[in-house]
């Protein structure tokens, strides 16, 4: 997966509403809906929202401390060694909507996701992740994980390339120990196409 540079200033504002098949006219009517329903609860939501539009994530437009950020963090990676992955998934898609900019959210998201065979959106995530930090090989290896899992094998090898672009020392050893298993899993499905097509022509 080798997704395409966005610039800066339009990261932000489209990522979530890529992430959940939104587009402007949509966005636009979120935002009417936003300051309705808040106004039927006597509470002025236009200041919350135009933080939204100025580019501030939700966490900041809502006020909302880094600490409880850190905490719902924690408690998703928690739920999800438990094996809980659908209570992890929760925490980890509000955490994106509280800061859409931070890709190890859209990293859990998406492996929650994976998990629960929600293959289009673990994509999306994977692929938002990789756009947020472009040089980072984490999102690649999720998404080589996904790609093998739907046995797409083009698709795993050009998410291979990425990872292989992007991968440095501090990239945990579980990870790259699993990218190289994986590797070899590859090659081994292309060692077996390449003699079942020699067979096949009578070489």
């Amino acid at each position: 997966m080798a997704p395409r540079p966005e610039s800066a200033d339009k990261q932000g504002d489209a990522l979530l509403a890529r992430s959940q098949g939104i587009d402007d006219d949509g966005m636009a009517t979120v935002a009417r809906i936003f300051r309705d329903v808040t106004a039927a609860f006597g509470i002025n939501g236009a200041p919350v929202f135009d933080r939204l539009a100025s580019g501030q994530s939700l966490a900041q437009a809502l006020s909302v401390s880094p600490a409880v950020a850190d905490v719902m963090y924690a408690r998703a990676h928690s739920w999800f060694s438990l094996g809980r992955v659908d209570r992890a998934q929760t925490l980890f898609r509000a955490l994106c909507l509280l800061d859409e900019r931070n890709a190890d959210y859209w990293i859990g998201y998406g492996v929650c996701l994976r998990m629960a065979q929600q293959s289009d959106s673990a994509w999306k995530a994977f692929e938002i992740a990789a756009i947020l930090r472009p040089d980072w090989a984490v999102p690649h290896f999720h998404a080589l994980e996904l790609s093998l899992s739907l046995r797409q094998w083009d698709r795993a090898r050009d998410c291979l390339a990425a990872y292989d672009k992007t991968v440095t020392p501090e990239i945990p050893m579980s990870i790259v120990q699993e990218a190289q298993r994986l590797r070899g899993m590859l090659d081994v499905r292309q060692a077996v196409a390449t003699a079942s097509s020699a067979v096949a022509a009578g070489v």
